[in-house]
């Protein structure tokens, strides 16, 4: 055991220098916080995956650095390395069978680069893992390499700096990404202060001059006191320039042609909350956050083709599980590529009280998502539903579907529309009131979960019911959702909820103001304090019906979320509790006795319009914001850099069908753009076979100029080198021959080369028989020079003579 100590500790001390492994921890701190970043920013990047990768890389690049092997070798041993470690981590994250889990990954990411050249939408958040993963890959070898070897300090800081830079500048949530940049800048001025300080003892120990050896850490601490103190002079310096051209380069970016160049990357990538071009995708996440300050424009998304004697709204998808102010989709399957008519199964407990609409759809804004009426029956294209099987199992693809989101195979572009038919709600008060409470266990499973609703909450939706005499699920529902129409005032321009704080309850309790989002996520987590299934479903409203034209125009500001109340045989029902948005009232509703706030809260603003049926006439009112909304102060008035989409939009629906101009059709897609598009689809496919063509290329050049050649010293290398190649040009060197005697036939043959042959074969013989300079000298390195320029030469005439044997009509 001594004995493997001591060898353990000789190998360390020749490879591992002091003060390196403190250098490694600062640079994987260092890249760790664009990963982190990125991970914050919410963009669907596995850590579990990025990190491992990032950290061997580093460490694995670290022992390249300290290696015999030059640049280009190290690079494509790095390179090979680098894609098995990837894989391998993936694989290992996706089953306990490394084979299953690898065979999984190869599949996925196959299927990502056909969609991906042939037009195709594939989200899939593990392709993106894998390539954010090769990229840091990279970066942590580039940063061993150029940090180790050659001291190249700013080649190892700019590349992920941008990563996070970029990040902060498209990123418009509200998490705080500033933290990320200072611990960056922080560890980058630490290796600052390490390049400085080897160059420093480098040239001391040239000139012979002696210095302490607790001189690093002095260096060290004292480089890491001013790092700090320039980081706060730097936070402390005004920013109202920066904060402005950061403005115009968000303006930028929400510009005509940054947003054709988006569509085919958003195809690839699941949208984040970013400063980023606008699309119809507002809800088109796997999440959605209650968030701040939020604000709409009025552009055309969408015309409906649809009979105007109904109250719609236009759904894109549904949430149903709520945790910590946000919400995701409780589907466990993706249905891929399902063919023209697209038909949804839907279960048939919930066929009771619908009626039958068809509706066609013509985007005007490009879309990744089907928009139809609730509760859709089929759809005249080909997509991919989320979707949970409501028989429990889940590998039954006939069994029928409680569906999350429907998504087209490709973006549905600017012009571009289809057909639906969906089974819209037109049940009565009375026979919702009806129904019984024998939930099936699918709807139960999540959408009564009351796990982390406060007691608060769930005390206020306990004196609404109480005080409104309120017995039936149906008259429950209604009771709570007249108490937030009437008592909560509607404000778009709320501030981000406090950290720390339930989020429905501050809501509620606290600032009592908020948009749909807000009013939608209280009112669900009321309900199922009750045991009553609700869930969100989020979309557009109905927007204004143009009679010119005889469609619905749905706008920018039609944005909105809703909730939808599960009633055994009549299925999800909607309910409107914003509001800025008219009453969603039915036959039977006692509208005449609306629900007063608790004891000891007073109303704060009165219904918005005058109640109406459903189904509904085609005249009705424009509702109004409540009387009594507060003007924009500081508090309520938060700056905003969020143009489209938003992740937390809400609508101020206009239902009145009042004249407006025709809708101007979608301005005609410019051909250049279109053909740009296409050609970066297939430029990926293309790269692939470069990338394929390069590392054919470079196996072939390691097979010829090093394998078993990397631990010879460089002269003799160069002379083995070429007893390699002179078979190509019909040299066919014999044992018993001497140096001298090899170099005169090679001359004989490569007259143009006598010059390099020559000086190889003397400074071979020097090595091999003479007394060469000593190692680490001037003189023996302008050796190494010498032979190194000398076989570039003399392969260079080699390859040109061998090409001139292999194709007949070249000429010399």
């Amino acid at each position: 055991m001594t004995n493997f100590g001591t060898q353990f500790n000789r190998w360390w001390q020749r490879y591992v220098m002091s003060g390196d492994v403190t250098t490694l921890l600062i640079t994987i701190i260092m890249l760790l916080m664009p990963a982190l970043a990125l991970a914050d920013a919410e963009w669907p990047l596995t850590l579990t995956i990025t990190v491992p990768v990032m950290v061997i890389s580093v460490i694995f690049g670290y022992f390249l650095s300290v290696s015999r092997y030059n640049e280009l070798y190290a690079l494509i041993v790095s390179t090979i390395y680098g894609l098995v470690v990837v894989m391998f981590v993936a694989a290992i994250q996706q089953s306990v069978n490394p084979v299953r889990g690898m065979e999984d990954v190869l599949a996925r990411t196959i299927q990502w680069v056909y969609d991906a050249a042939t037009g195709g939408i594939n989200q899939d958040a593990l392709v993106f893992s894998l390539v954010v993963s090769i990229l840091f890959w990279f970066f942590g070898y580039n940063a061993a390499w150029h940090m180790f070897r050659i001291d190249r300090v700013w080649r190892v800081i700019i590349p992920p700096g941008l990563i996070l830079l970029v990040n902060m500048v498209v990123y418009a949530g509200d998490a705080n990404l500033e933290r990320y940049l200072l611990v960056f800048v922080f560890m980058a001025l630490l290796l600052i202060v390490r390049s400085n300080l080897e160059a420093r003892e480098y040239e001391w120990q040239i000139n012979n001059v002696r210095f302490p050896k607790h001189v690093r850490t002095q260096f060290v601490s004292v480089g890491a006191g001013l790092a700090i103190l320039a980081l706060l002079i730097a936070f402390a310096i005004p920013s109202n320039t920066l904060q402005q051209r950061l403005q115009n380069f968000q303006q930028y970016l929400a510009s005509d042609p940054v947003r054709q160049m988006s569509e085919f990357w958003n195809r690839l990538v699941e949208p984040i909350d970013s400063e980023g071009p606008s699309t119809a995708d507002y809800y088109g996440g796997d999440s959605l956050n209650l968030g701040g300050a939020i604000k709409l424009g009025d552009q055309v998304i969408m015309t409906v083709d649809a009979p105007p004697n109904y109250r719609y709204y236009w759904q894109s998808r549904t949430f149903e599980r709520y945790n910590d102010g946000r919400w995701s989709p409780s589907a466990t399957r993706r249905v891929p590529d399902l063919n023209a008519p697209l038909t949804i199964n839907q279960p048939p407990s919930t066929d009771l009280g619908r009626t039958q609409v068809q509706h066609s759809i013509t985007m005007v804004t490009p879309s990744r998502l089907y928009h139809t009426i609730p509760h859709p029956l089929e759809i005249e294209g080909i997509g991919r539903i989320d979707l949970l099987r409501t028989n429990g199992d889940q590998d039954d693809p006939n069994s029928p579907m409680n569906v999350s989101v429907i998504r087209p195979t490709r973006v549905i572009s600017a012009g571009d529309g289809y057909d639906a038919i969906s089974a819209i709600s037109v049940a009565s008060a009375n026979e919702l009131r009806a129904t019984t409470t024998d939930y099936p266990e699918w709807v139960v499973n999540p959408n009564t979960y009351a796990g982390g609703i406060s007691g608060r909450v769930a005390g206020l939706a306990r004196q609404v019911v109480d005080q409104a005499g309120a017995v039936t699920p149906y008259d429950r529902a209604k009771a709570i959702e007249t108490y937030l129409r009437n008592s909560i005032t509607y404000n778009e321009s709320i501030p981000s909820p406090p950290p720390g704080v339930d989020t429905v309850e501050w809501f509620l309790f606290e600032i009592r103001q908020g948009y749909c989002t807000y009013y939608a996520s209280a009112m669900i987590s009321m309900l199922r304090s009750m045991g009553i299934p609700a869930r969100m479903a989020a979309g557009f409203a109905e927007g204004e019906y143009d009679p010119t034209i005889g469609e619905y125009v749905v706008r920018e500001r039609d944005a909105h979320t809703w909730v939808e109340v599960y009633f055994p045989g009549y299925g999800w029902v909607p309910f409107e509790p914003t509001s800025a948005q008219a009453p969603l009232d039915r036959e039977g509703d006692l509208s005449s006795n609306p629900v007063q706030p608790p004891v000891g809260q007073a109303p704060t603003s009165e219904p918005t319009s005058t109640p109406t049926a459903l189904p509904s006439p085609t005249a009705q009112a424009t509702p109004t914001l409540p009387p009594d909304q507060p003007e924009n102060t500081p508090e309520n008035n938060q700056p905003t850099i969020t143009p489209t989409p938003s992740p937390t939009p809400t609508a101020t629906a206009v239902i009145v069908p009042t004249a407006q101009p025709p809708v101007q059709p979608p301005p005609p897609e410019n051909p250049l753009m279109g053909f740009l598009m296409r050609a970066v689809g297939f430029a990926l496919f293309f790269m692939l076979i470069i990338i394929v063509i390069v590392l054919l290329f470079l196996l072939i050049y390691w097979w010829w100029e090093w394998r078993g050649f990397g631990k010879m010293n460089p002269i003799v290398r160069a002379y083995a080198r070429l007893e390699r190649f002179i078979p190509l040009i019909g040299i066919n060197p014999r044992e018993n021959e001497t140096p001298e005697e090899r170099r005169e036939e090679i001359v004989r043959y490569l007259p143009q080369a006598e010059r390099p042959v020559s000086a190889i074969t003397r400074l071979y013989i020097m090595a091999r028989y003479g007394r060469s300079p000593d190692e680490g000298t001037a003189e023996n390195a302008r050796d190494i020079q010498i032979a190194d320029n000398a076989w570039q030469e003399t392969r260079q005439n080699i390859l040109m003579k061998w090409l001139r044997r292999l194709i007949p009509f070249m000429k010399d």
